[in-house]
């Protein structure tokens, strides 16, 4: 697999898991959207320019 795969795929289980500790009550709001602001800039910034191989 690729770094750039591999990246995202961490990503979306990091994402996953927030949401759910969300829903379970564990973390908060403020948390919750931080996280998913933080993972939609990484997505639309930093993952373009990694280079595919």
């Amino acid at each position: 697999m690729n770094m750039k795969k591999l990246t995202s795929l961490f990503l979306i289980l990091v994402l996953v898991i927030v949401m759910v500790l969300f829903v379970i009550g564990i973390i908060t709001w403020m948390i919750f959207w931080s996280v998913l602001i933080l993972g939609a800039i990484y997505a639309y910034k930093v993952l373009p320019k990694m280079k595919s191989k």
